[in-house]
């Protein structure tokens, strides 16, 4: 150990610092008890004793870093699975609870992942459970005028497919906020198939005597407010009754309900709950309208036949088998077109199918542009088509510079499709020396682009008043089975979304108004033999079904023309339509 001294200057005085003594000698200069401090030749000793290693620099290994799972590698089946898991214990009836933001804030969170994630997230979440229109949950929300699904993203209401009305609380004063309004947000819910109404009591009953607001009051108020929840979503198909024990078929109260659903064409089915367990002689036979849905069962497709018949009933489908939106095997998403959109062009159409929107814009026939002296020589009209697709239409988006002309080889086959389909079913030779463009414009893709590009075509053609056969309908539909799985018993589907078109084989097909020509049929994905039978029956099945709805948008149309005058041709369609 060495010591550095210090010369101190005589002159300052004696110097107070210590001076360093020995540890184990005593001197006269040290104190009586040796040092606590080790001398120099203790410090050399201790360090000769010490291992090697101790005297070498440990150096740290590096830190791997954890590979992250491919959670997005797995199939949708178990990522799905995954999100069971995730959401388990939540409970399957959404209320307006202040406990909803311990419940279910902190697990949404799994959204902020990414785009992917968020979507079938947010779809599963919605899609699998039934949010409760008005609140019954005792406190302050209970008369609140802003209920659950108005406080909702509109997004987020369109992917709900099941709502519960529950009958019961306030029956002698119901809450202001029980009423139904366009701010409510039933209008968006538009996957909705199925509606619980939940009844807990029944004022009529002899037991309320003395204490009811007047007689038949809050059965008038429960049928009225039933009526206007099915009103604003006329695409609603089911409505399944359940009840308290205390609850009696034969009582005022659904004996009034029952003949709402019925006057509105509805389906009706019972809840596990209640059961009605008394037995059909107790109770009052139902009115010959009701349509009266026997309980689910399971579906076994072993004993299912030609599939050109189409024998599956789709009333006793298993709930458990229902598609991931809520939809059956055969069912077509929500439908939505107009027609005349744009006035300024020779006709225009805009066309939704589920998400799926498009808008198409038809010139002509007109005079093509003679360039250098050539062109405009063809006998018949020729059809140009032109796609364009919006940047935000996909979840996928890609940057495009200000020069950038790039046509993706996808849109070009589809303009190819679609210009050739058109053209054999319009009457070109009428136009000579002319041209027809289509302009089309993708606004939102979820799924049968091409499908919803023809009908857009069909209904814009139409607009632009240029005469064709009929209507050219189409439609998607797939097969539940990969081409590799030897699975016989898979059912085909019909018009599948963007998630079931990236699992599933399928294939695109148009039709000549109700006839079963085939005008298009495109499969781009390896399909068995076996299975396109059915797959092109579903899919045929399904053209007739938009056929029907476009032409309803078309006489609609006209109507309003005619009653607004706007028509050229008023006065020749008044007299037809008096005939």
């Amino acid at each position: 150990m060495m010591v550095r001294r210090v010369k101190v200057s005589r002159a300052l005085g004696p110097s107070h610092d210590p001076t360093p003594i020995s540890s184990t000698l005593t001197t006269p200069l040290s104190s009586a008890y040796p040092s606590t401090y080790a001398s120099e030749a203790d410090w050399d000793s201790e360090v000769n004793n010490l291992p090697m290693s101790a005297l070498s620099l440990e150096q740290k290994k590096a830190r791997r870093k954890a590979k992250p799972f491919p959670f997005m590698s797995l199939p949708s089946e178990l990522r799905l699975k995954v999100y069971d898991y995730y959401f388990e214990g939540d409970g399957k009836v959404i209320d307006l609870d202040p406990d909803n933001y311990k419940k279910y804030h902190k697990k949404l969170g799994i959204q902020r992942v990414c785009r992917t994630i968020y979507q079938e997230v947010s779809h599963y979440f919605y899609s699998s459970r039934s949010f409760r229109i008005f609140p019954t949950h005792p406190g302050k929300y209970f008369k609140t005028k802003k209920p659950l699904l108005a406080r909702m993203k509109p997004a987020s209401r369109s992917h709900i497919t099941s709502l519960e009305l529950r009958l019961g609380p306030g029956w002698s004063k119901p809450p202001r906020g029980w009423i139904v309004t366009p701010a409510l947000g039933l209008q968006q819910c538009v996957n909705v198939r199925r509606l619980l109404v939940m009844v807990e009591c029944d004022p009529s009953d002899g037991i309320f005597n003395g204490f009811r607001r007047s007689d038949g009051f809050y059965e008038g108020f429960c049928r009225s407010l039933l009526t206007e929840v099915m009103n604003e979503m006329p695409w609603l198909d089911t409505v399944t009754f359940d009840a308290w024990p205390s609850v009696k078929k034969s009582g005022a109260m659904m004996k009034g309900l029952l003949e709402i659903t019925a006057a509105n064409n509805r389906k009706i089915r019972w809840g596990p709950d209640r059961g009605w367990t008394d037995g059909p002689d107790d109770e009052p036979q139902p009115s010959s309208n009701l349509v009266l849905v026997p309980p689910p069962t399971e579906f076994n497709t072993s004993s299912v036949g030609v599939l050109t018949t189409m024998p599956l009933d789709t009333s006793t489908y298993s709930m458990a088998l229902l598609r991931v939106d809520g939809r059956r095997w055969n069912e077509l998403r929500r439908l939505h077109a107009q027609i005349r959109t744009q006035e300024a062009a020779d006709g225009s159409s805009y066309l939704e199918m589920g998400h799926t929107k498009v808008m198409c814009v038809v010139t002509g026939p007109s005079e093509p542009q003679r360039r250098g002296g050539a062109g405009g020589q063809t006998k018949d009209a020729a059809v140009n088509v032109n796609i364009v697709v919006a940047g935000f239409s996909s979840v996928d988006r890609r940057k495009r510079g200000r020069n950038d002309k790039w046509v993706p080889p996808r849109n070009q086959e589809l303009e190819a499709a679609i210009a050739k389909a058109v053209a054999a079913n319009l009457h070109t030779h009428l136009f000579p020396h002319s041209i027809i463009s289509i302009s089309l414009h993708v606004l939102s893709q979820d799924g049968s682009l091409l499908a919803a590009l023809l009908n857009a075509s069909t209904l814009a053609l139409i607009d632009a008043g240029i005469p064709m056969t009929d209507y050219i309908a189409a439609c998607t539909a797939g097969s539940t089975s990969t081409y590799a799985a030897a699975d016989d018993g898979a059912d085909p589907l019909l018009d599948l979304n963007t998630q079931e078109e990236q699992e599933l084989p399928y294939l695109t097909v148009g039709t000549l108004g109700l006839t079963d020509r085939v005008a298009v049929l495109v499969c781009e994905s390896r399909v068995q033999v076996s299975r396109l039978e059915g797959m092109l029956a579903v899919g045929v099945d399904g053209c007739k079904q938009v056929r029907q709805f476009m032409d309803r948008v078309v006489k609609e149309k006209g109507r309003q023309m005619v009653q607004e005058g706007a028509a050229e041709k008023g006065t020749g369609l008044d007299l037809e339509m008096e005939s």
